[in-house]
């Protein structure tokens, strides 16, 4: 059962392990989200963007991934990336009606891929089709959509459509890009959010004038409020924060990063206390990343809710650790006091009391 996973959950996106491609590295991971084709699915159709359907070969090869994957992870949730937002530039005709143009030409969203006008009836039909038939396989346990923008009329139409036709267990995650707090209006029809990179580095222009962690926390915190259950939001942080990392165009990527495992704490730790999120470190937008010997640590459920301790720190108890997160912004380290052992499972400190610089966090064990 979702609502009984344990924390940490950790989630893949698209990228497996750097290193390990195989089906026992996918399956280390709590949510793995990838292309259905990751998954053994193939459509039955070329160009596949005007495919609704899989073929049945693609099909019985799924069962025998799915299954692997479930027989090393019970408790993984597999949900399918179904792209409808943006397309590489090779599937389809360069003519098709399907492209979104402005003054004649198609809209380009990135090197290689340009935008669907997915404001057409057609276009929004056959991509609720093609969720209709990932929800059919009965293989996988929901479905991701990339690219959430405020254009609410397309979402809603397909979103909605989907929620008539697949039952309360399939599951709907989002990728609310850099974003925070503006999609509630979608948010009743979904299961989560994956929040990228953007809400956990404050020098971004994404955030805007004025706005304070409190704000982030209480937008979040809102979204988090309107969402189905169970609930399966992700915090995504990249190691690499320079505009454009990972980019197909980026003069840098693949090159060796330089290591930051205090973010890595801390914002681990800012998702498993200001909400149930489930988490990802990765470099950039490539989603490549490495494990960690904290993410094998299972700290339980929580017990009650995190609570801010003072204008910078949040705390929250789960069964068998206290988790303890401060700020970015505070001014001063804070000094956590235990009644009794404990050991950080991050710094592998052991103690009764630990140091927590700003911008730190610290999962303490009970001993």
């Amino acid at each position: 059962m979702i609502v009984d996973m344990p924390y940490p959950r950790m989630a893949m996106f698209w990228a497996p392990l750097r290193g390990d491609r195989t089906l026992a590295g996918m399956a280390k991971h709590d949510l793995i989200m990838s292309s259905v084709g990751a998954f053994g699915l193939e459509w039955d159709r070329e160009p596949e963007v005007l495919a609704t359907e899989f073929t049945p070969e693609s099909v019985a090869e799924a069962r025998r991934r799915t299954a692997e994957l479930r027989r090393l992870n019970p408790r993984a949730l597999l949900i399918g990336d179904l792209s409808f937002y943006e397309w590489d530039e090779r599937m389809l005709p360069e003519d098709h009606p399907w492209w979104l143009r402005v003054n004649g030409q198609r809209e380009q969203f990135w090197p290689g891929t340009y935008r669907a006008d997915w404001y057409r009836k057609d276009y929004q039909e056959a991509m609720i089709a093609r969720a209709r038939a990932l929800y059919r396989t009965g293989l996988v346990d929901g479905v991701f959509y990339d690219n959430l923008r405020d254009e609410p009329e397309p979402w809603l139409n397909i979103i909605r459509a989907l929620r008539r036709e697949v039952d309360d267990r399939f599951l709907v995650l989002v990728n609310a890009g850099y974003d925070i707090g503006t999609f509630d209006w979608l948010a009743p029809y979904l299961n989560g959010v994956q929040y990228e990179s953007g809400w956990s580095h404050p020098q971004r222009a994404e955030w805007h004038p004025g706005e304070t962690w409190d704000d982030r926390i209480r937008m979040m915190q809102r979204t988090q409020s309107l969402l189905r259950q169970p609930t399966i939001s992700v915090l995504e942080r990249f190691e690499e924060v320079r505009n454009h990392a990972g980019w197909p165009n980026d003069p840098q990527k693949g090159r060796e990063i330089k290591r930051d495992p205090q973010a890595r704490r801390w914002t681990m730790c800012y998702a498993l206390t200001i909400g149930d999120f489930c988490y990802l470190f990765s470099d950039s937008t490539s989603h490549r990343h490495d494990w960690y010997p904290e993410y094998d640590v299972k700290i339980g459920l929580p017990k009650a809710p995190g609570v801010r301790i003072s204008a910078h720190v949040w705390e929250r108890e789960y069964d068998k650790a206290r988790v303890v997160m401060n700020l970015p912004d505070a001014t001063e380290a804070y000094q956590v006091k235990l009644p009794r052992p404990a050991r950080d499972v991050l710094t592998q400190e052991e103690g009764t009391a630990f140091t927590l610089p700003p911008g730190d966090g610290r999962i303490l064990v009970w001993q």
